[in-house]
């Protein structure tokens, strides 16, 4: 039973952690994205894309995660390996997406000052 609590103690560890790290970082998104969408409903559905991939990406990566049959003192550290793991999932899929924005803001359409 105890590698089972461990598998299930860090894919909710790190579904918590990119939930609120995505809540904290969703209003600075979507300000960028209306910026660069020029519409409300682009920017909408850019940012939940985004939420989504925040999430997801480290929950899966996390979903690999098989515990061995070690001794209970080292099931701490097992599960802080693990998440260590699943938060490097979370940055990836940051970094991505800030790759992205960032490509598609080089190539908007700037105004014209006069």
């Amino acid at each position: 039973m105890i590698p089972i609590s461990m598998y299930l103690t860090q894919l909710i560890l790190t579904f918590a952690a990119c939930f609120f790290l995505t809540t904290y970082l969703r209003p600075s998104l979507k300000r960028v994205l209306v910026n660069l969408c020029k519409t409300d409903a682009r920017a909408q559905f850019w940012t939940a894309f985004s939420n989504v991939l925040l999430i997801a990406v480290p929950v899966i990566f996390g979903m690999g995660y098989q515990p061995g049959t070690t001794l209970a003192r080292k099931i701490i550290f097992d599960v802080a390996s693990q998440l260590r793991w699943n938060l490097l999932g979370y940055i990836a899929a940051l970094i991505t997406i800030g790759v992205i924005v960032s490509f598609f803001a080089l190539m908007a359409p700037r105004p014209q000052e006069k």
